[in-house]
């Protein structure tokens, strides 16, 4: 895994996932477009189509509320191209939320 950020409104930012599937690097990247700490993180999202440029991009949103003491995530991604693209993205967000929890919970 490769990540490069720019974490301030306007910044860039671009990372590589290694493909489960083959082994094949899949490259994806965007630009914040919104910081508001602590409850609201704004930034578009493309993934890398096989010439380096950015294919289809979407915007992602994800506030953080307190709720009696925890944080409530939520995520919003829009607009997609495919309700199969749609789906594939809720997957992989999915997994890497699991993931996630699954690092906080061992700490």
């Amino acid at each position: 895994m490769h990540v490069e950020l720019d974490l301030l409104p306007g910044g860039a930012w671009r990372a590589c996932l290694r493909s489960t599937n083959g082994g094949r690097d899949l490259w994806q990247s965007g630009v914040y477009r919104e910081i508001a700490e602590p409850e609201r993180l704004v930034f578009t999202f493309a993934w890398d189509q096989s010439d380096g440029t950015p294919g289809h991009e979407t915007q992602v949103t994800v506030t953080f509320e307190d709720r009696a003491g925890k944080t409530l995530m939520t995520l919003r991604q829009a607009a997609f191209e495919t309700n199969e693209s749609r789906d594939d993205h809720r997957t992989g967000w999915s997994s890497s939320f699991d993931r996630l929890g699954e690092y906080l919970s061992a700490l």
